[in-house]
């Protein structure tokens, strides 16, 4: 008898337990965001540049060792807001090429790689091995940046490569906190995420003096004039292209997640994707939307269905009036005009002119030659405007094809789980992540905040609740 009251009891504490380190943990990051907050509103830039990454390392350090599935939340908001708090740094200081806030992203996911490098048998496990052979070609991408472009760019842009990488990978390796993993990834979907789209729609509306600044100091006429109704906005993130890959990845997630929360942030994103006027992630929207609508059934279908006609009804009248509906017919007119679309015909010869030249260099041109790690060493940033040619002009075309053998074993795998699998989160996670490759015609989708959603789609769609089964396999690693 005493027995049988002992068991409840302890699975009572352990569930109080549980609801303390969940209170405790969001109540940190709270207390963080609070106290950023304040000193932006101090005018404390100068103390924030330096404070920011140091007590964001500090934060995620203690949250990775007193709940780990907090510290997977965490991360995620500190790649979608670090660019919005350097831009206020830079506002009330001065424009810095060299961020030290820039870091911070970099440094909250580095737990995660280090976790993994302290169990190092697990990448040669049948099922990271695909991964790290894509680690290891990053790796010689970085030793070549380092004499072709010099080690501060390469080793920046490594960073931005292997991080996001390597946070997909730790997913996958704790799978006995895989529903908990999951959960919190959800949440951010959400909640957080809500934050991102509002203040998007408000950008459009009412630009702040410290984004127009950034706009024109970053040199980046593609996101438009620095003026309200004029510019592509980018919310927190640093371009249109970076944050509608946020949006469209967090629509697909509202689908197959629960909360009354989910009609509102649907919501609103909706305005928000269009706004920014990025074509490529509205066909990657669509491609995983279609992905998970086709492959589930019965009530979760329905249930998708049902959101989607409350969401439409509330986001098409938002669309159809005032500046919104001007700038988004002009970027479906686009679409339907591609004899006049400018950037379609550039891309186009951009393929003719660079493919010869990128498949006759074996080792490529290393990390630091593309993008903002460009800017450490020219001042500017240099794009392809093509994810595909990328592949071959930074790793080389021995690299490049390394890298492809690996994408294509990644993705035999999630496939298969898609067509055996009916769970909700693993078949949006699929179409997410075969939706993110789509995207590679027209730009890069394995780095920053791009990187951080491709790799964790692959890692949600890897490792399901039931893949807790492999903890053995795992832990023997």
């Amino acid at each position: 008898m005493t027995a049988a009251i002992e068991v409840p009891l302890a699975a009572l504490r352990a569930e109080r337990r549980a609801r303390s380190r969940v209170f405790w943990s969001y109540g940190a990051i709270i207390g963080f965001a609070l106290f950023t907050l304040l000193l932006v509103l101090a005018h404390g830039g100068s103390l924030l540049n330096f404070a920011f990454p140091l007590l964001a390392t500090t934060l995620a350090g203690a949250l990775f060792t007193y709940r780990r599935s907090t510290y997977v939340a965490f991360t995620w908001w500190i790649w979608l807001f670090s660019p919005e708090v350097r831009r206020l740094v830079d506002f009330q200081t001065r424009f810095h090429t060299i961020s030290p806030v820039m870091l911070a992203p970099l440094l909250v996911t580095s737990f995660a790689l280090i976790a993994i490098m302290r169990r190092p048998r697990i990448l040669i496990h049948r099922s990271i091995l695909p991964f790290s052979l894509i680690a290891f070609v990053t790796f010689l991408a970085f030793t070549v940046g380092v004499f072709t472009s010099g080690p501060l760019p390469s080793f920046y842009e490594w960073g931005t490569w292997l991080e996001p990488l390597f946070f997909g990978i730790f997913l996958i390796a704790d799978s006995d906190l895989a529903r908990e993993n999951r959960q919190a990834l959800l949440g951010a979907a959400v909640i957080g995420l809500l934050v991102v789209a509002g203040y998007g729609v408000y950008q459009f509306f009412r630009l702040p003096p410290w984004d127009a600044a950034w706009l024109n100091n970053a040199k980046l006429t593609s996101e438009g004039a620095a003026f309200a109704e004029q510019v592509r906005i980018f919310g927190p993130l640093n371009d249109s292209g970076s944050f509608a890959a946020v949006i469209a990845s967090s629509l697909v997630f509202v689908f197959v997640s629960r909360g009354s929360l989910r009609i509102a942030a649907g919501a609103l994103r909706f305005p928000a994707l269009a706004l920014c006027g990025e074509r490529q992630y509205w066909g990657a929207w669509a491609i995983a939307t279609l992905f998970t609508a086709w492959r589930i059934g019965g009530k979760a279908r329905l249930r998708i269905i049902s959101i989607g006609v409350v969401v439409a009804a509330i986001a098409v009248p938002i669309l159809s009036v005032g500046p919104i509906a001007t700038l988004v017919t002009h970027r479906f007119a686009s679409i339907s005009n591609i004899q006049n679309d400018s950037s379609a015909h550039g891309r186009a010869l951009l393929y003719e002119s660079f493919f010869v030249t990128a498949v006759s260099q074996p080792i490529g041109n290393g990390f630091g030659s593309l993008g903002v790690a460009a800017k450490l060493t020219t001042g500017q940033n240099v794009d392809f405007d093509s994810g595909i040619l990328e592949l071959p002009f930074i790793f080389g075309w021995v690299g490049g094809l390394i890298f492809l053998w690996a994408i294509v074993q990644i993705s035999l795998r999630i496939l298969a789980n898609y067509l055996r699998l009916r769970d909700p989160v693993t078949i949006a996670a699929s179409g997410l992540f075969f939706a993110m490759l789509a995207v590679l015609l027209f730009g890069q989708v394995f780095q920053g905040p791009e990187g951080m959603i491709i790799w964790t789609a692959a890692a949600l769609a890897l490792s399901t609740p039931a893949a807790a089964q492999r903890k053995a396999k795992f832990a023997s690693a």
